[in-house]
């Protein structure tokens, strides 16, 4: 790696006729030089903590595992026990104009069979509404599904193809009017202008956060590297 560029004032984010206008650092709340607009980010990369998440699931943990960078371990309770573990609070939601981001590295111990996982979003315990990267039992294809009352909807299928102690690299960015979807960093598929309402739309406009969630049939195992879910927010 070559050496850093050195900003030995700081970096700055806002006009100088804002109240963050000398601060040495990009501004914590505003940015683009608007001080009406921001960025929300959560990003873990799971080198401290899990506490914010709760776990579903009897006798299921999500805890802080060995692994260089820092790895999180979504482990369920028994052998056909359905486990999630969510972020407590909702962080993010889909409006028109604004930005979002999420970005994720996970994989399963075992993909054959009747096992199922899915990361992404998702409106907390609730499994009414959401957004994430699902694949089915008895299929190896990461699909890209949209839950919006309960109603669920494919946008993508085969954004990637899982394989057993392999990780995934999966995310979205949905720039204020398209929805893209990556895998391992490179763009394989854009949703063109999706709606985003309460009920019958394609996207959900309710605040969601992070979610993991796996169906084993036997000592399976879904392993987290980071997670992030970042909004533009308008004040």
């Amino acid at each position: 790696m070559s050496n850093p560029t050195r900003f030995s004032n700081g970096v700055s984010t806002n006009d100088s006729i804002f109240l963050m206008g000398n601060y040495p650092l990009p501004a914590p709340f505003t940015t683009s030089g608007d001080r009406n607009t921001g960025v929300a980010q959560y990003a873990n990369d799971f080198v401290s903590t899990v506490a914010e998440y709760t776990v579903t699931g009897a006798s299921s943990t999500l805890a802080l595992t060995d692994g260089n960078g820092g790895l999180a371990l979504l482990t369920p309770g028994a052998a056909t026990t359905a486990t999630a573990a969510y972020k407590t609070a909702s962080n993010v939601s889909f409006v028109a104009g604004n930005q979002l981001w999420f970005a994720t590295r996970i994989k399963a111990s075992a993909v054959s069979g009747t096992k199922s996982f899915y990361v992404g979003l998702r409106k907390g315990s609730a499994t009414t509404d959401g957004l994430w990267f699902a694949k089915a039992a008895s299929s190896t294809s990461v699909d890209l599904v949209s839950t919006v009352g309960s109603t669920a909807t494919t946008l993508v299928t085969g954004v990637a193809t899982a394989a057993a102690d392999t990780y995934l690299e999966l995310g979205l960015y949905f720039d204020g009017v398209d929805l893209l979807v990556y895998s391992n960093n490179l763009l394989v598929a854009r949703v063109s202008s999706p709606t985003i309402g309460t009920s019958g739309t394609t996207l959900t406009s309710v605040a969601l956060g992070p979610v993991m969630q796996i169906t084993p049939t036997a000592t399976d195992t879904l392993t987290v590297d980071y997670i992030l879910a970042s909004t533009e927010v308008t004040r």
